[in-house]
């Protein structure tokens, strides 16, 4: 799971802070309220050469609330009465440096008596076509929708600070928070093999050169879900009387695609993940044709995602908040002609940013 957080490689930091250094005593001051963010050089996959390397375009929303000094940030109360920040936008810009800056629409400030505390979390994207907010709630709904799921992240919550003690001597700015994906994303492959496993690949004199995909979409019933930042858990409804909804159309009819392929690189997917009264897999589908242009000839069909076992035969593909589950299909093409291979489902559940080296390997 690609974690962005302190300390660590594959990480991102974010603190809050003062406007200057010289909060250590501004109990006549007002002291707005400021963060950045630093992402060290070796943080994998998610680093593109843009603007910003955070994911969702460097987009970000911050809640805080009144809490007491000695107050433990677990018993921080998040009501809609003692929020300070509800829910505010903010961007991470340019990097400077090794830091990239975030704020705020307008300038915000801590609270101006210095015994007054704030504990905070945040998560990205701030906005998004199937998000919505209560208090500490966040809902993902694409029920019927045509745009597909975020890449949601999240913090957990994080203080009391106050204007003072905000500063870090060490960073010159405080901790804000470990952010961490909180969906669980699916990359589709399919590959061809030779009746003795041999990968077979379009360049290789074969009948496969024939052969396009022209339909590879992933379905589920599992269409929404409620994530609370504070426990930093789902809450899914039983979707088993729901409809099963198209939410990515990888490889369509008018768009065939040749095998190999992967959407590795391309259209990441996201899904919801199993909650322990809800596994999400038993209400997921992927569907996939395959036609044979010289003999005109199509096969394929519906596979469910319990369909993808484990060695044993009988343990099923797991979704994980913050994990990677690769689905292989394989096809393994015995007789020629009449070209009809087998199909094999296989798949492994990797890290967020692996590229499928893994210990745990489903077939």
């Amino acid at each position: 799971m690609m974690k962005i957080h302190i300390y660590s490689i594959g990480a991102c930091l974010l603190f809050l802070s003062g406007c200057n250094n010289d909060v250590v005593n501004p109990d006549n001051e007002r002291v707005p309220i400021s963060f950045s963010a630093e992402i060290p050089s070796l943080l994998v996959e998610e680093v593109q050469t843009r603007a910003t390397d955070f994911p969702n375009s460097g987009s970000i929303a911050v809640v805080a609330a009144n809490s007491a000094s000695a107050t433990p940030i677990t018993s921080t109360d998040w009501s809609s009465g003692n929020v300070y920040l509800n829910h505010l936008a903010a961007t991470v810009g340019d990097k400077n440096g090794t830091i990239y800056p975030v704020t705020f629409g307008s300038t915000q400030y801590w609270p101006f008596d210095p015994d007054k505390y704030l504990s905070f979390l945040s998560y990205s994207p701030a906005t998004h076509s199937s998000l919505s907010h209560s208090l500490t709630d966040l809902t993902v709904n694409i029920t019927g929708k045509s745009y597909s799921f975020p890449d949601l992240l999240y913090t957990a919550p994080v203080g009391p600070f106050n204007k003072e003690n905000s500063y870090n001597s060490e960073r010159g700015r405080a901790y804000l928070g470990e952010f961490k994906h909180a969906m669980a994303k699916l990359v589709v492959k399919v590959i061809a093999v030779d009746q003795n496993g041999t990968s077979i690949t379009s360049s290789t004199t074969h009948p496969l050169n024939n052969v396009q995909i022209t339909s590879l979409a992933i379905k589920t019933k599992a269409t929404s879900g409620t994530f609370n930042l504070v426990n930093s858990e789902w809450t899914l409804s039983d979707p088993t009387s729901s409809t099963l909804q198209t939410v990515y159309t990888l490889v369509s009819s008018s768009t065939p695609a040749a095998v190999p392929y992967t959407n590795e690189t391309f259209s990441v997917c996201y899904l919801l993940p199993a909650t322990s009264d809800v596994n999400t897999v038993n209400f997921g589908s992927v569907e996939f044709y395959l036609k044979d242009i010289s003999q005109n000839t199509t096969l394929g069909g519906d596979f469910p995602l319990s369909g993808f076992k484990q060695a044993d035969g009988t343990t099923t593909v797991t979704l994980e908040s913050g994990k990677t589950t690769i689905l292989t299909i394989k096809l393994q093409f015995t007789a020629i002609p009449p070209i009809s291979p087998t199909v094999q489902l296989q798949g492994q559940l990797v890290d967020w940013n692996d590229k499928g080296s893994s210990v745990v390997t489903i077939e």
